[in-house]
């Protein structure tokens, strides 16, 4: 079963996440600009009209072949360490510790402005986040717990 992903005042499974974030109008800051669609169109070959939407665009993806999880990896599309912390109750350092690890992918970053400067953070695998289960992350903060130097695996 896959987790949802609260999103302001309701629960959107990660296909409605990642459908949300590509159609989503944040000017510079888009996950997916329509020119970055249409490329994609042509690329696989599938016609289209000059002047389709986004959302007819995706669309014509989604039924021509490409899957959310490839879109979502293709565009980068990530959930905050913020996610994680409020799905399974941990801290923000547990999260960066699984970061370093390894443990967690880092899929991109997203900008945020606080105290007068950009700010950068890392967003992590949607789809590894969607998968994962309370007993899972369990067993990972067990693997690699607090204030002991551990070995992290690096999986490259």
């Amino acid at each position: 079963m896959m987790r949802t992903i609260h999103y302001f005042d309701s629960d959107l499974t990660v296909e409605e996440y990642v459908k949300k974030e590509i159609l989503k109008n944040a000017g510079t800051q888009n996950v997916a600009m329509k020119s970055d669609l249409e490329h994609m169109c042509e690329t696989l070959e599938i016609d289209f009209h000059k002047n389709s939407t986004k959302e007819e665009l995706l669309t014509l993806l989604l039924e021509n072949g490409c899957s959310y999880e490839s879109l979502a990896s293709s565009f980068s599309i990530g959930v905050s360490s913020q996610v994680y912390q409020n799905a399974f109750n941990i801290t923000h350092q547990d999260i960066k510790r699984l970061e370093k690890c390894g443990a967690l992918e880092v899929v991109g970053e997203y900008r945020f402005r606080a105290f007068g400067k950009y700010n950068y953070a890392p967003l992590y695998n949607i789809y590894q986040y969607a998968r994962m289960s309370d007993d899972d992350m369990k067993k990972l903060l067990e693997e690699y717990p607090k204030r002991k130097r551990v070995n992290c695996r690096i999986d490259l």
